[in-house]
């Protein structure tokens, strides 16, 4: 029986290439440009949530999440040895992509609304390769309750940076290793059959559209 993929396990694990995360080296100089970055998007799309009107506030947070998170990449790397397919298969390649970047604006949507309107606090970063790979380290304080520890993995592509990966809470576990690994379970008990994932991926996304609309 193939084993879901559920959002609990979802969450954060979006930002993949978690696999290549590895703890910064101490006293590594820290990126001033990737927590600019962070602070602003972060912040940006926690304050999106906020819109009452449910169609803008889609719209809008799903610009931000593009722009902020590099979702080509992550997908691919999502499906990992099964990868070859997409690159064989152009019209197999643009169902995933488009499943899984719905499944993932969905997936933050409904799990970050309770966090909208939070305060974002970068507090220092980690340079893991000069002025390419930096660990971003932040607080996360919503409108009531404790703050957040969340550690942003971000790589410089081409003239801007993308987030790649996220760790949250105090045991700091890099959740895109976690969910790569609930995608390869599935595929492997379904013998990589991508399509079949994506069927799934998309029944999840509009289970989860609906609960969204119903608190709206």
């Amino acid at each position: 029986m193939n084993r879901p993929v559920t959002r609990a396990t979802f969450l954060s694990g979006l930002f993949g290439l978690g696999a290549l995360a590895v703890a910064p080296e101490a006293h590594a100089a820290r990126n001033a440009d990737a927590e600019t970055y962070v602070q602003q998007n972060a912040t940006a799309a926690l304050a999106a949530l906020g819109d009452a009107n449910a169609t803008q506030r889609r719209a809008q947070f799903q610009r931000l999440m593009a722009q902020f998170a590099d979702m080509d990449r992550i997908a691919t790397y999502m499906v990992g040895r099964y990868s070859p397919q997409l690159r064989a298969d152009a019209a197999l390649r643009r169902d995933w992509l488009a499943a899984f970047q719905e499944f993932a604006m969905a997936t933050y949507e409904d799990q970050f609304q309770n966090m909208s309107g939070g305060a974002v606090r970068v507090t220092g970063s980690e340079e893991r390769i000069a002025g390419r790979d930096v660990i971003v380290d932040s607080q996360v304080r919503p409108t009531a309750g404790a703050p957040t520890r969340v550690q942003w993995r971000v790589l410089r592509a081409g003239s801007g940076w993308k987030v790649v990966d996220i760790a949250a809470g105090r045991d700091g576990v890099w959740l895109g290793q976690i969910q790569q690994r609930q995608f390869l379970a599935q595929l492997d008990q379904n013998n990589g059959d991508v399509r079949a994932l994506i069927n799934d991926v998309r029944g999840r996304t509009a289970t989860m559209r609906q609960r969204i609309l119903a608190r709206s």
